[in-house]
């Protein structure tokens, strides 16, 4: 019996498949006491692995090592580091993204932060998803606010918009005016009157409000540190 070796995905990072003598198995390096093995029927000459959980071949795709049975091999594609599928299904590293429309799918953003939680925003044509990996839910939560997805535009960070509304992930950032919306860093944000740390509204002089870094900020009264007062001026 030969060395089994790790298999890597196209951008070299290791999978939960390994390769031995021409048989390939799923089996993850574990932080647990499981311990996971699963052998996969594969075309070694058409095989494609796309990323830790994901594997095709000209016929089949696999997922963790267990057949999608009825998902065609067709276009099945890595879209960023949330979602992957094609044009019958998009999943997210937790499981079936519930997409309504996954044939008019696509990607809005492709941050390359926060790899342990990965987050995106997406949409179709019906709705706008957003999905990050903090949660343990499976799916792409959907932006029912946004009635409009043609007109929905991520900013910077987890900050988006659309003609009506200013979004914080999937949360609507109240009384921020898209209009004037400006992200200013990873933490804060403003309008012409509001000023905003993530999904939270405090009160600052919007006009003069500035940001100093790591986390502090001033305006022509205060001095802020993750958005409370930190001391008078």
């Amino acid at each position: 019996m030969g060395y089994a070796r790790i298999l890597q995905d196209g951008n070299g990072n290791k999978s939960g498949y390994r390769e031995c003598d021409g048989e390939v198995a799923f089996m993850p390096e574990q932080q647990s006491y499981e311990n996971i093995f699963r052998r996969v029927k594969i075309d070694m000459a058409t095989m494609e692995v796309l990323n830790h959980d994901f594997i095709k071949d000209k016929q089949r795709v696999y997922r963790c090592g267990m057949l999608l049975r009825g998902i065609t091999p067709e276009d099945f594609h890595v879209y960023n580091a949330v979602y992957i599928g094609n044009h019958q299904v998009i999943y997210t590293p937790y499981g079936n993204g519930k997409i309504a429309h996954p044939e008019t799918f696509e990607v809005l953003d492709d941050w390359k932060r926060d790899s342990i939680f990965p987050y995106s925003f997406g949409r179709d044509e019906e709705f706008v998803y957003f999905f990050t990996g903090s949660t343990d839910t499976q799916y792409a939560v959907k932006l029912k606010a946004c009635k409009n997805p043609a007109a929905f535009c991520v900013l910077s960070y987890k900050y988006a918009k659309d003609d009506e509304h200013v979004y914080y992930e999937h949360t609507v950032l109240k009384k921020a005016n898209p209009e004037t919306f400006v992200v200013l860093d990873d933490l804060y944000a403003r309008d012409d009157k509001h000023v905003y740390l993530g999904n939270r509204m405090f009160e600052a002089d919007a006009k003069t409000f500035v940001v100093l870094g790591n986390g502090y900020a001033k305006d022509r009264k205060h001095l802020y540190l993750h958005g409370f007062v930190e001391k008078e001026e």
